[in-house]
């Protein structure tokens, strides 16, 4: 909003800005967080009403937040080729910004392509592109399928909730955080969000709208969760007016965020010295893979571990079918015995 103001104009919002932080929280931040995208100059108007649009049509905001992400950085694309209207855009722009994108994930380039899809579809029915430039974007498909979920053993878990120094305040904070994520398998996304209004005491239920797919779902309150939960709010939590369950307990005193739980785990599963081998996950996400497949070792049926996550479909449940090792082992085929690799005697293989 203020990007644009003379140097002595910017001045003044900034110092109104620290007296409004020293009111609010008592001290003044030392770094400014940066909040919300950045469009460039000459689509910024069009992309803000194309978000607008969205989010009148129901989208998350979580999605919001991501498309926001993406069309920034191709603002920023447009705006170093010298695309001065977003009438001068040309297919060469769009396979050009795409190209960039090389050397990132591939989740980041299917999410980058299908924001861009949308936009182009939206420009195109508002009929501020003359083209529909959906079909320009290349299609990058992902099989979701060919990825095993990062799990800990059920030691592993213990050792992790072990670990938590419960005598301080952060620490009764943390450990019913971790008990969420490990015991109900709650996504980051949900315990950040998790308000006084979602925990029904009576009747043992968490009940919410979960951020991904805005599905209702009830959770059991388990009597360690719930314990965990009441310490924390009657020894633990900062004095907040905020409805949100799990705040900073720095200045500003706002709720968390999923990256904040991120480091968190990260944090205590170093703590307890559990080994976190190159490629395996190791945020709150991992935590929910554990839960499942803990679940499967105790032979509890797909849909029912479908319905704990939070899963619209059993499908999409089945991928911890990868990681159930005790009943993969049920399927494995005999080895084919060759002359090579037998000697017979008395009918028995002789291992070499």
């Amino acid at each position: 909003m203020f990007e644009h103001l003379k140097p002595p104009n910017s001045l003044r919002v900034r110092a109104v800005n620290m007296l409004g932080e020293y009111q609010l929280h008592g001290i003044i931040l030392s770094k400014r967080r940066k909040i919300g995208k950045e469009y460039y100059p000459p689509v910024a108007k069009i992309f803000d009403g194309f978000i607008q649009s969205r989010r009148s049509g129901g989208i998350s905001e979580k999605t919001l937040i991501s498309n926001e992400l993406y069309l920034s950085r191709f603002s920023e694309y447009l705006t170093k080729q010298k695309v001065n209207d977003i009438s001068e855009l040309k297919p060469e722009h769009i396979v050009g910004f795409v190209n960039t994108l090389a050397g990132t994930t591939n989740a980041t380039i299917h999410c980058t392509t299908c924001s861009l899809r949308v936009l182009f579809r939206y420009l195109y029915d508002e009929k501020i592109l003359e083209k529909d430039y959906s079909y320009v974007v290349p299609q990058v498909k992902i099989d979701k399928t060919s990825r095993i979920p990062s799990a800990y053993s059920k030691e592993e878990v213990q050792k992790l909730l072990a670990s938590v120094d419960r005598g301080n305040p952060k620490g009764k904070r943390d450990y019913a955080i971790l008990l969420l994520a490990s015991r109900l398998g709650m996504r980051a996304s949900d315990i950040c969000a998790l308000a006084f209004k979602n925990l029904k005491w009576e009747q043992n239920e968490i009940e919410l709208i979960q951020e991904k797919t805005q599905e209702k779902i009830l959770l059991p309150l388990l009597p360690e969760v719930g314990a965990a939960i009441i310490e924390y709010l009657k020894y633990g939590r900062p004095m907040t007016e905020s409805n949100i369950i799990f705040m900073r307990h720095v200045c500003p005193i706002t709720p968390l965020t999923p990256p904040s739980l991120h480091s968190i785990v990260w944090q205590y599963l170093r703590l307890a010295g559990i080994r976190i081998p190159d490629g395996k996950k190791h945020g709150p996400h991992a935590l929910r893979h554990s839960l499942a497949s803990a679940l499967l070792e105790e032979n509890t049926p797909l849909p029912i571990i479908s319905e704990v996550l939070g899963h619209t479909a059993t499908e999409t449940t089945s991928i911890y079918l990868k990681i159930d090792v005790n009943h993969l082992r049920r399927c494995a085929l005999d080895v084919p015995e060759f002359a090579w690799n037998q000697a017979v005697t008395g009918g028995a293989a002789h291992v070499l």
